[in-house]
């Protein structure tokens, strides 16, 4: 069944390739190359995507999307996506058509590309290539906005300028059964690290009054008590633990943040946050994550879960992305087996995945520092590092005749 399953995602991805197909070469039916010579209004040229892609007459789009089952502008939108990736992505659409790579995650980078010029871009798609197919989301958007916030630096500080007032919205127009209405909205990140943070005390103070309900439930009446003004005493100011990680360029303005699961913002954001009155600073001495960290004991101290934590950042089972700072440190050979506490024996696990390999019929191998090969029940291979999961397993023969 986990084959049959594992064949129809294969096949599944190779139709949105071919339909991916499709559309460059419908596209391509419909190349203006001298708009001056555009006669009629379906013949007038759009240009879908980045600069050094052809220019496409506005008439296809509409039968396009009518065909593939989606609006006019969704049409349009597939259509933009697939010619930044032939033109303008070449080895990225290379690999989305070899099948190692799905469509939805070429998809995600064109989406993101079309701003780049014609330079910056190219150079982007060799290097995100050979890796698109195993980056998450997040160390995918990473990647390019490092690429843009280094070729288009003002660019990069103008939308962090300018980006949206943040709010909050309380929706009282659909109050439930039981008697909640909604709440919503964006906070910066070191208010919304506050606040998550003093939900999680008030929500532990309310349970060692009593209360019985459950953390989250105790998150939301502790919000309450908080516009109520019946929580504790407050703490002044705030204290922050920042853990930047700079480019050796000098001239890209852009800081990854590891707090909250890790964030690339500009200097200047987390020069602001620092500044503000009251707020505590700790700077901590830089960690050489190539240093090889060892412990006598079983228990991990806490200069080597600090490593460990920077080091793998999150969950090293495959795919997961829960942050390393709630995961349990594990003993990739077991301890009582002779397996000592040192980096290249230690990785980390969330509370379910450790259950799996603990409990579950999975089994791992650290194969170099910060580097996992994983086995399922059924015997398929996960290679997990720090790029992310690439599926090790062969795939299945081609059918006779196929």
């Amino acid at each position: 069944m986990l084959a049959a399953a594992r064949a129809a995602q294969v096949d599944g991805h190779a139709a949105e390739a071919r339909k991916l197909a499709a559309a460059v070469a419908w596209a391509g039916l419909f190349t203006v190359d001298d708009p001056d010579l555009a006669e009629t209004w379906g013949d007038t040229p759009v240009a879908l995507t980045g600069p050094g892609a052809p220019l496409i007459g506005r008439g296809c789009i509409a039968e396009f999307a009518a065909v593939v089952g989606t609006t006019t502008n969704g049409g349009r939108a597939y259509l933009a996506d697939a010619v930044e990736l032939a033109h303008r992505l070449p080895e990225v659409y290379a690999r989305i058509q070899a099948g190692t790579l799905p469509t939805f995650k070429g998809r995600r980078i064109a989406r993101e590309t079309v701003i780049l010029p014609a330079d910056a871009v190219a150079d982007l798609d060799t290097r995100i290539a050979p890796l698109a197919g195993k980056l998450s989301a997040s160390a995918t958007q990473k990647m390019i906005d490092e690429t843009i916030a280094t070729v288009m630096p003002q660019y990069a500080q103008d939308i962090a300028d300018n980006v949206s007032t943040p709010r909050i919205v309380v929706d009282h127009r659909q109050v439930s059964f039981q008697g909640t209405s909604s709440i919503y909205g964006s906070l910066d990140l070191a208010d919304a690290l506050d606040l998550d943070t003093r939900l999680d005390h008030e929500a532990q103070v309310l349970k060692d009054e009593g209360c019985d309900a459950s953390h989250d439930a105790r998150r939301a009446m502790a919000l309450g008590r908080l516009a109520r003004g019946e929580t504790t005493t407050n703490t002044a100011g705030r204290a922050v633990t920042l853990y930047v990680h700079l480019p050796a360029d000098t001239t890209n303005p852009t800081a990854l943040v590891e707090n909250g699961g890790g964030h690339l913002l500009t200097q200047t954001q987390v020069a602001g946050w620092c500044a503000q009155p009251g707020v505590k600073v700790t700077i901590k001495p830089v960690i050489d994550l190539a240093e090889r960290v060892t412990a006598t004991s079983y228990v991990v101290p806490d200069n080597l879960k600090e490593h460990l934590e920077l080091r793998d950042r999150t969950c090293v089972f495959p795919h997961c992305d829960k942050p390393a700072r709630g995961c349990q440190k594990d003993h990739t050979q077991p301890y009582d087996q002779g397996g000592p506490t040192t980096t290249e024996n230690l990785g980390n696990l969330c509370q379910h995945h450790h259950n799996l390999k603990t409990h579950g019929g999975w089994t791992y191998t650290q194969i170099t520092t910060g580097t996992f090969l994983w086995r399922s029940p059924h015997g398929y291979h996960f290679l997990r590092d720090h790029h992310g999961t690439h599926d090790l397993t062969p795939k299945p023969p081609e059918p006779p005749g196929s």
